[in-house]
C-alpha cells in the first residue's frame, strides 16, 4: 500500500514540475483539527472526538489566457494526499484520501491572497460498520468512500517562494448510497500550512467578458443505482430543468423541476408510484466554464415510505462546460446533514 501511496505521490509531482516550467506551481504541507457533527442522536456518543489531518499537496496554475478563460480567474489545480485520524481507532479509525482540487483566487494582492479550493476524490476508510463487531459506527459502512469538500483559505507570502496558509474546510465522507447504514461523516475543521513555490509566472490582467443579460435555460439528467433491499441494485434516474440568470462576476440565480424515478423503491402497484417530482430554487457560483450549483428543493410527491420526516431536500452538483453547451458533473443529495446518493449527471445549456 505503501509502495502505490509513494508512486502516486512521485507521479504528482512529476507531473506538476513538468507543467510548472511554463506557469507557477507550489507544494503545499498542512495540519487541520476540528471537530464531528453528529446529525443523529444516536452518534452522538461516538462523535464526541477531536479528529486531526495531514495533507500533502501538488498544485499548478497556468497563466495563459486561455487558462484564465476557464474560470474568469487564475486558478489552482492540485492534488491533495491527507490521512485523517479521527481520534477513535476502535471503532472510527482513519481515513486516507486523496483527491483532486480546483482553487480560484476570490481576492489577490500583492502578498495576501483569499482563494476557494475545492476537492473530490476517494476516501480509504480502515474502520467501518460491523453488525456484531463494529456495530456503532453507522457513519461509514464500506472501506472505499467518496469525499468532498470545500475551504476558503488566506495565504500569506512571506518571501519569494514561502508562504503561508490559514483555512477553514467543511468535509464530507459517504460511499454515495452504495452500501447500508450510510449517514456519512460531516466534519468541519481548522488549518494551518506551509507552501513553497517552485515556480511563479508573471500573472497578466485581463479583461473579464461582460455579464450576459439574460436568462439561461438548462437540461440537465443524473443516474446512479442504489441498493434494492435484496441483495440487488436498480437504478435511478432523474431529469430536470431549470433557468437562471448571472447578477455579478460569479453568482447566478434561478430555479427549475426535476422528476426522479428510483426503481430500487418497493411499491404496491404501478412502478409510476416511485415518480418524485420536485420544484426548487438555486445558487450558482460560476466561474467561467466551472458551474457549482446548491439547490433546495420542495417535495411534490413522495412514494410511500420514502424521506417521512423531510419535505425538503439539498442537491449540491458541479458540472464542466464543453463545447459551449454540452456539461457534465457529479452531484450530491442531502437531507440536512445526511447525505443520500452520489450521482453523475449530464446537461445542456441554451
Amino acid at each position: 500500500m505503501w509502495k502505490r501511496i509513494v508512486g502516486i505521490v512521485f507521479f504528482g509531482c512529476l507531473t506538476a514540475n513538468l507543467l510548472a516550467q511554463e506557469s507557477s506551481h507550489r507544494f503545499g504541507l498542512e495540519a487541520q483539527y476540528g471537530t464531528i457533527l453528529a446529525h443523529n442522536p444516536e452518534l452522538v456518543e461516538i462523535a464526541d472526538t477531536n479528529p486531526w489531518s495531514i495533507s500533502l499537496s501538488s498544485q499548478w496554475m497556468g497563466s495563459s489566457r486561455k487558462n484564465w478563460e476557464a474560470c474568469n480567474c487564475f486558478h489552482y489545480l492540485g492534488l491533495n494526499l491527507s490521512v485523517m485520524d479521527f481520534q477513535n481507532p476502535d471503532e472510527l479509525g482513519q481515513a486516507w484520501s486523496l483527491s483532486g482540487t480546483f482553487e480560484p483566487y476570490l481576492v489577490r494582492r500583492e502578498k495576501l491572497s483569499l482563494s476557494l479550493s475545492t476537492g473530490l476524490g476517494a476516501s480509504y476508510i480502515t474502520r467501518v460498520y460491523d453488525e456484531v463487531e463494529n456495530p456503532g459506527n453507522t457513519f461509514f459502512s464500506s472501506h472505499l468512500s467518496f469525499l468532498i469538500f470545500l475551504s476558503p483559505r488566506i495565504t500569506w507570502d512571506f518571501s519569494e517562494n514561502w508562504a503561508l496558509q490559514g483555512s477553514f474546510t467543511y468535509g464530507h465522507i459517504s460511499n454515495g448510497g452504495q452500501k447500508q447504514p450510510n449517514r456519512g461523516m460531516n466534519f468541519p475543521t481548522w488549518g494551518l500550512g506551509i507552501l513553497h513555490y517552485t515556480n511563479r509566472a508573471d500573472l497578466p490582467e485581463y479583461v473579464r467578458t461582460p455579464i450576459p443579460r439574460k436568462w439561461n435555460f438548462y437540461l440537465d439528467a443524473g443516474f446512479n443505482t442504489r441498493d434494492n433491499g435484496t441483495g440487488g441494485r436498480e437504478p435511478n434516474l432523474f431529469l430536470g430543468g431549470g433557468t437562471y440568470r448571472q447578477i455579478s462576476g460569479i453568482i447566478g440565480l434561478g430555479g427549475g423541476v426535476e422528476l426522479a424515478k428510483d426503481f430500487s423503491i418497493p411499491v404496491e402497484g404501478s412502478r409510476t408510484e416511485a415518480l418524485i417530482p420536485a420544484v426548487y430554487a438555486e445558487n450558482h457560483f460560476l466561474f467561467g466554464r466551472f458551474d457549482f450549483s446548491q439547490r433546495m428543493a420542495l417535495y411534490l410527491h413522495k412514494p410511500k415510505g420514502y424521506q417521512e420526516d423531510h419535505s425538503f431536500y439539498q442537491r449540491y452538483s458541479l458540472h464542466y462546460v464543453l463545447f459551449d453547451s454540452f456539461r457534465i458533473g457529479a452531484g450530491l443529495k442531502a437531507h440536512g446533514h445526511v447525505a443520500e446518493y452520489l450521482d453523475l449527471r449530464l446537461g445542456w445549456v441554451f
